[in-house]
């Protein structure tokens, strides 16, 4: 058919074609997007091919997508018990390294053919992107290919099996952790105070610094023999008597009413002049500045209760910086608050808005930076490449989040419908590209392949668990996310919700996703390195 080879009809045929088998369930098992990369394998076997400048720009988007996604998350990810979880990982990746490592010297594979199992294997398409821009062998793609179904197969049949082996009871293991969670990760509430502590009585709220006993906000103020409350700001004079609601974490609101006075049960409901209201920050002026910069309580004449991000309260600390999106909880008079709501703009619809020029100058950068020389001991001068670049300068940007009045980070869905993008273009071409000696590849090493990563996606997670739980001590639903995250493996993860409904192995999963994410590609770097 004539209308195949034109190039874009053809991607498009690929990527329909694979996006519908990807949909397809098979117990809890599908191919996802990565079914794209199996039809594209029978095209290119039968002599279709895309042109490579669709692989690159796919590669570019995709890479830079998850620098963009992984860059907070990255520093996140050493703190509190995060650093146990990303040691988890590390051994998950390292593991795979030496198990690829030594399959490669046994069996005698080249860089590119260890690479593309390695990839597939721990079902690392960022991998894979590295092994193809340094080879420039069809052999990568080609061995991914053949090594990834049992490695997405591999991590579900381990993440619904590991239970019974173990013999572990999940509801246990979730009152467990939640309990942890809620003592590490306290929600934010109230309390109704009636001032009774001489030292403060007469005093302005903002001579007694109170934020630096505790992260707390006082946002109404009931005085004695009055029905009605008000609101609080810095000038706000307290009187032995009044009743005060203030804002915080159980353990914080205990420690500021030893300064303040005792507890006591009242109702401080608005009147008519008083309100509540969420508002979005969706002006970039405000973008950057602390709460505590923009004195809403004196200028504004508003009180700020908290702070709601990525669905999480959080306290109204001074020093907390403002993001695009982000849901600030206000406490004033409604003419008040309607000034608030242009001021900072309200606006959902900015809130999904992609900046293309943030994206490219990014990309941008990402590309210069991978020009730069870099002298490493034994190996020499290198550089980051493509790869390495757009991913350095996506981590880098989306952690420093602002330029001036460039805002690096991105929408989730706007960096979703990039990396998707990305992902589809590059594994389309990759897959054309490999589908010339698909068959000849399976002949020469088809069985051989096969068996080593069955290896290499089976020894990391056993070793993984046996560390996590016996070394590090991890709860056993975040094991599972260790290992899925690990792994890469987005279908792992998404078993782990037949067997707990949970966060618990989301959350890690999360934690070491970036972790995993670059070890991968660095060892994958690697083994072209030392392997040829």
């Amino acid at each position: 058919m004539e209308i195949l080879h034109q190039p874009i009809f053809l991607l498009l045929v690929i990527i329909i074609l694979g996006e519908a088998i990807g949909k397809v369930e098979f117990k809890a098992f599908s191919f996802g997007s990565s079914a794209i990369i199996f039809v594209a394998l029978v095209f290119g076997h039968n002599g279709f091919s895309l042109p490579k400048e669709f692989l690159e720009l796919g590669l570019v988007l995709f890479i830079y997508s998850i620098g963009l996604q992984a860059g907070p998350g990255f520093l996140n990810s050493f703190k509190s018990h995060g650093l146990k979880l990303t040691l988890g990982a590390i051994v998950v990746v390292t593991v795979g390294f030496i198990t690829t490592l030594v399959s490669a010297l046994i069996l005698g594979f080249g860089g590119d053919t260890a690479a593309g199992a390695f990839s597939g294997a721990l079902t690392s398409t960022p991998g894979l992107a590295v092994a193809v821009e340094m080879t420039k062998s069809a052999m990568a793609p080609a061995a991914y290919g053949l090594t990834y179904s049992y490695g997405v197969i591999g991590v579900i049949l381990f993440v619904k099996l590991i239970p019974r082996f173990t013999k572990t009871r999940i509801p246990e293991e979730e009152e467990r952790l939640k309990t942890e969670l809620l003592r590490e990760n306290p929600p934010v509430t109230f309390i109704h105070l009636e001032i009774s502590n001489p030292n403060v009585v007469g005093k302005p709220v903002k001579d007694l610094s109170l934020t630096s006993i505790a992260p707390i906000a006082i946002t109404r103020l009931l005085r004695k023999g009055s029905t009605e409350p008000e609101l609080v700001n810095a000038e706000t004079i307290l009187q032995e008597g009044d009743q005060i609601r203030v804002v915080g974490t159980e353990q914080d609101l205990k420690q500021i009413s030893l300064v303040l006075g005792h507890p006591v049960s009242a109702k401080m409901e608005f009147n008519s002049k008083l309100m509540k209201k969420k508002i979005i920050v969706s002006k970039k002026a405000f973008v950057g500045r602390t709460i505590g910069s923009i004195n809403f309580a004196e200028v504004f004449n508003v009180q700020v209760s908290r702070l709601t991000r990525n669905s999480i309260d959080i306290p109204a600390d001074p020093t907390t910086r403002l993001q695009m999106g982000d849901v600030i909880h206000l406490v004033g008079m409604e003419q008040s608050l309607e000034n608030m709501k242009k001021l900072l703009g309200n606006d959902a619809r900015v809130v999904y808005t992609t900046s293309v020029f943030s994206v490219l100058a990014g990309i941008f950068i990402g590309y210069l930076i991978g020009k730069i020389p870099v002298y490493l001991p034994l190996v020499g001068e290198i550089t980051l490449g493509t790869t390495g670049g757009v991913l350095l300068s996506g981590l880098i940007l989306s952690a420093i989040y602002q330029t001036g009045p460039v805002i690096w980070a991105i929408p989730e869905t706007g960096n979703g419908f990039i990396r998707e993008l990305g992902l589809l273009l590059f594994l389309a071409t990759v897959g054309t590209s490999a589908g010339a000696t698909i068959m000849a590849t399976i002949a020469s090493e088809g069985i051989t392949l096969l068996l080593a990563g069955i290896v290499i996606t089976t020894i990391p997670m056993i070793v993984a668990y046996i560390f996590c739980k016996t070394v590090l001590k991890i709860q056993f639903l975040r094991i599972l996310g260790v290992i899925t995250g690990g792994m890469t493996s987005t279908p792992g993860l998404a078993t782990t919700t037949s067997i707990s409904a949970t966060s618990f192995a989301a959350t890690a999963y999360a934690t070491v996703y970036p972790v995993a994410l670059i070890g991968m590609i660095i060892y994958c770097k690697v083994l072209v390195w030392v392997l040829g």
